[in-house]
């Protein structure tokens, strides 16, 4: 499997302040540390498929990524 930060995540994250740049740079690791390793998902992760190819991690109410 082959992870990329595109460019425009760096923009959008750029503006936020550094502890939450800090909460999801954790969140991305440790997902992508998950679906590297082939270990099931653990539910705590907040992993949603929002439709085909579209993905949802969230971590608590106010701090979600998409991605695909």
């Amino acid at each position: 499997m082959r992870f990329e930060f595109k460019s425009s995540f760096d923009r959008s994250v750029k503006s936020l302040p550094s502890e939450t740049k800090q909460e999801i740079k954790e969140l991305c690791i440790n997902l992508i540390n998950m679906l590297s390793s082939g270990h099931s998902l653990s539910t705590g992760l907040g992993l949603k498929n929002l439709r085909k190819n579209f993905w949802e991690v969230r971590k608590g109410l106010r701090l979600r990524i998409f991605f695909r």
